[in-house]
């Protein structure tokens, strides 16, 4: 992988080191993680998620963090407004009366505030300043999974260094309704990736940030071997569109793992319109069939990974407030790689073109599609323009 473009030149300055990744799957294993981190913070726990639920999971998460209270931690936790709609008056009292800092972003009301667009949706768990837990988990019951239903698909990485001051930056930034600042940059370019380099970039369009995209973009363009992409709620782009048609072309190998069972049919459908652009461009496409597949995550080349909150569609590039780890390390992402292709060959079947796909199925597809680009744009702008013009914050 070279990344050879002026501009990529000061992507790759943007990198600093981590001590330690860890790759997590959904399910008992990151939520045993979630824990134990609560569990061995001394000082402060900051936690940020689209949605926690009040049933197991987010029971527990609150006993632990209760308990952590208890021992003198000081605790923050901000879920987003729309994302965890459903929580209980009740659950929220629990938490604040027992010492959690605790609060709605953007919580939607009727009369004061109705924008969907602009949601919290990344996820950040800062333990310490020390390590910090970064994917695309919510905390809740269907990603850690019950004795009778299977886990979402989805992963984060437990990142262990200084690094870990910048996490806790931006979660603080974010409750002060100010925006955040990067990373300091390396002196110069990481040569040795044996070692690992970890860059924090985030998207939040109303603050002019635009960074996972980019990255996104840059990768893509500058592949050599492989990509393989788990994406949820697929509907990318015309740029990001046409830099997979480039690289397919250029002789990169291409797997795109999709949902084949999806919390909302209608996204399902619309992404399906896709499937014959993708094969007609020699990518290959699967449909991860065991549960709902919730992950967004990129590895390229075995050497440089992206995971987070960001999805490959339009709500994700221009409307939520995101967060992914860029990652450039050999060892790291050939691990990865690997856990992946099991993943493919365990969990997928491929999509092979069938040109007796009925009229009215395609129709349907189209329908999704168009009809869901228009949708994500006026959740987008209608609600969100006026603020984009003003101050800029939420």
């Amino acid at each position: 992988m070279k990344f050879e473009k002026r501009n990529a030149q000061k992507y790759l300055r943007s990198f600093a080191k981590a001590d330690r990744l860890t790759f997590l799957q959904s399910g008992e294993t990151f939520f045993k993680e979630f824990i134990k981190q609560i569990e061995h913070a001394q000082s402060t726990i900051s936690i940020q998620t689209y949605k926690l639920d009040d049933e197991i999971t987010g029971q527990k998460i609150a006993d632990a963090l209760i308990r952590a209270v208890k021992r003198g931690v000081d605790v923050d936790l901000v879920v987003d407004g729309f994302g965890s709609i459903e929580l209980s008056s009740d659950f929220e009292k629990y938490l604040i009366e027992n010492g959690i800092q605790f609060r709605f972003f953007s919580k939607i009301s009727l009369f004061k505030n109705l924008r969907i667009g602009r949601r919290l949706h990344h996820k950040i768990a800062v333990f310490d300043q020390q390590a910090a837990l970064v994917g695309g988990i919510n905390l809740a019951t269907k990603y850690e999974g019950t004795e009778f239903h299977k886990p979402w698909l989805d992963f984060g990485v437990l990142i262990e260094g200084s690094i870990c001051k910048q996490f806790e930056k931006i979660c603080f930034l974010i409750e002060e309704k100010a925006f955040v600042g990067m990373p300091k940059r390396l002196a110069g370019i990481p040569t040795n990736l044996s070692a690992i380099h970890i860059n924090i970039r985030q998207n939040d369009w109303l603050r002019k940030r635009s960074q996972i995209l980019r990255s996104y973009l840059m990768a893509v363009q500058n592949s050599e071997k492989s990509i393989i992409l788990f994406a949820s709620y697929f509907l990318p782009g015309f740029r990001l569109r046409k830099a997979l048609e480039n690289a397919s072309r250029r002789g990169v190998k291409i797997k795109v793992v999709l949902s084949g069972i999806s919390d909302i049919p209608f996204f399902h459908h619309a992404s399906k319109y896709l499937y014959k652009w993708l094969q007609k461009n020699n990518i290959r496409v699967y449909e991860w069939t065991p549960t709902v597949l919730h992950a967004k995550l990129a590895v390229i080349d075995g050497e440089w990974m992206t995971i987070g909150s960001f999805n490959l569609n339009h709500l994700s590039a221009y409307a939520s407030i995101e967060l992914n780890v860029d990652i450039l390390s050999k060892p790291f992402v050939h691990e990865v790689t690997q856990r992946l292709q099991k993943l493919i060959d365990s969990g997928c079947h491929e999509i092979v073109n069938d040109p007796n796909t009925r009229w009215f199925v395609k129709t349907k597809q189209a329908t999704a599609y168009y009809l869901g680009r228009v949708l994500m744009n006026w959740i987008t702008f209608f609600p969100n323009i006026r603020n984009y013009y003003s101050k800029m914050v939420d």
